[in-house]
């Protein structure tokens, strides 16, 4: 289930960057051109401020105060059009994209070039969506552009920072759990959670007032920004899942499922042009608020087991994750509030502690995993392993003949040593032991580059090779191990060796059981063995 969850996310997450690459395309020529002004920054107060019955916001302010700053008035709007004046002149204008997606400004940064002192400015923002009117009044400030656009950035560096190092941690922790894909049992969680660290890293970077400035193109960044929002909770779901609540076999997949129904609803109703993405936001936070649901009944059931049958790491999981909802709830309930700090440091800070000691324990654990699963293969490999020769053992055997059942063409060679009691009985058990010793590496010699070697006897040797064309790739290496044996007696005369031998090879036009393959390959090794006495 785990892995069709994993191919079906993997899925959305593609169609949300075609999505985003599509709209950057799309959208890119409908850019507004902008002046960017700005030097040292002084807080300028409207002369007067009104609402008027259409829930439009209208400022004056003092031009002759804004050009002695430095002449660029600056000012943030969140979804609102703007429209500046100069006397009864528009100057600047910055209205929503009207896009499917996105018809808003979304938070832009504004910055307007005034250069006539003696004429009044008259700033008007008229609200997008119902729900935002009427417009928040803005803070104004003025000066030279630079200076201000640079003291915004400086401003929030240290979030910035904090996105940044975010990101870094999950590109670690997803590329950890790649590369030790083979021998870590933990690596799902380490590629949940570093996915999620990726994500809320990015989303949280391009909240920044740093980003807000940089990036021109708001409404490319808020459909980055949602899309976002929607996959965070999944890999987190699932990464809780398998450390908190392992027993869980369906309440973990709700928030999921409901995360992949917010993503088709909310693109849906953007396209048919019902509602765009900031519209549907409450959609996307409600999904939040189930995976929120089911992250504190996850704890609940940490806190409820036994003392003693408590995981070190659940419990740290546990306290982290009430400080990591709070500051969720937080920033939910900044957005709704209009109280949205961009610049949050400490929220931050929390988040990006929680995900560096979520790396260092899961890393610490699957280090523990790597280690056990090493001695698990050691001791595997040693059970499978005859301690004499070096070759695979009997056990190895046994198993390898069974799976050859799955096989369409293969062939088995049956070896047998002869006189081993007789060189045991006159010369010895060390002599014996060499006679064996020296016989499987010419065996090891002869075959080991084609199929696997086994020792399954005192002086009984066997070969699996499964490969296309095995019977003539054995006929081939029959004359090598005999090469091999006259060049070792030629060498050794006073411990001569010799092998019996004989093979049996199944085609795949060939009905065959393996029993009847060994069984044929035994009675050819014995009319061989028959042949070397005589």
């Amino acid at each position: 289930m785990d892995k069709r969850l994993n191919q079906i996310y993997t899925l959305f997450m593609a169609i949300a960057c075609i999505i985003v690459v599509v709209y950057a395309f799309k959208s890119a020529a409908l850019i507004p051109e902008r002046m960017f002004p700005g030097d040292t920054e002084v807080a300028i107060s409207p002369v007067s401020e009104t609402i008027d019955s259409d829930d439009v916001y209208h400022a004056t302010l003092d031009a002759s105060e804004i050009v002695e700053a430095g002449g660029c008035l600056s000012f943030t709007a969140v979804t609102d059009d703007v429209w500046v004046y100069s006397g009864d002149d528009l100057i600047y204008e910055c209205v929503g994209s009207r896009s499917i997606f996105i018809r808003s400004t979304g938070t832009t940064w504004h910055f307007v070039r005034i250069s006539d002192a003696n004429k009044p400015v008259t700033v008007r923002l008229e609200a997008y969506y119902e729900r935002t009117k009427p417009p928040a009044a803005p803070e104004y400030s003025a000066g030279d552009y630079y200076n201000i656009r640079s003291m915004i950035i400086v401003g929030s560096i240290p979030v910035f920072i904090i996105s940044i190092l975010d990101i870094l941690f999950g590109l670690i922790m997803i590329v950890y759990s790649y590369a030790t894909r083979r021998v870590n049992s933990g690596r799902s969680k380490m590629a949940y959670i570093g996915l999620t660290a990726l994500l809320i890293g990015l989303w949280s970077a391009g909240e920044t007032n740093a980003m807000v400035v940089l990036m021109t193109n708001r409404a490319l960044a808020g459909v980055f920004a949602f899309l976002i929002l929607i996959f965070i909770p999944i890999p987190y779901v699932m990464y809780i899942h398998a450390v908190l609540w392992k027993k869980d076999k369906f309440l973990y997949r709700i928030p999921i499922f409901l995360s992949f129904l917010d993503f088709i609803v909310v693109i849906s109703l953007a396209v048919t042009g019902v509602m765009d993405l900031k519209e549907t936001v409450i959609i996307t936070h409600l999904t939040w608020g189930v995976a929120i649901v089911y992250v504190l009944a996850a704890a609940i059931n940490v806190l409820r087991t036994k003392k003693s049958e408590r995981d070190e790491m659940a419990v740290f999981n546990t306290a982290s994750m009430l400080v990591l909802i709070a500051v969720t709830g937080l920033e939910i309930g900044y957005y709704w509030t209009g109280m949205r700090l961009q610049n949050d440091v400490w929220g931050r800070v929390l988040i990006l502690c929680y995900i560096v000691l979520l790396a260092y324990n899961n890393i610490v654990e699957s280090l523990k995993d790597i280690e056990r699963g090493r001695k698990a293969e050691y001791y595997k490999e040693l059970a499978n392993t005859d301690a004499m020769t070096g070759l695979a053992n009997r056990t190895a055997f046994n198993h390898d003949l069974e799976k050859l059942a799955e096989e369409k063409e293969y062939s088995i060679v049956s070896m047998d040593l002869n006189n081993l009691k007789e060189v045991n009985d006159t010369k010895g058990h060390q002599a014996g032991d060499r006679y064996i010793i020296s016989a499987a590496r010419i065996i090891k010699k002869a075959f080991g580059k084609e199929g696997i070697c086994y020792r399954i006897g005192g002086d009984e040797f066997s070969v699996i090779i499964k490969k296309p064309e095995s019977g003539a790739i054995t006929s081939n290496l029959i004359p090598k191990l005999e090469e091999g044996i006259r060049a070792y007696n030629s060498s050794n005369p006073s411990e001569p060796v010799t092998i019996a031998v004989g093979f049996e090879s199944k085609t795949p036009d060939s009905d065959r059981s393996y029993n009847d393959i060994l069984h044929s390959a035994d009675e050819k090794m014995y009319e061989n063995k028959r042949m070397l006495k005589s």
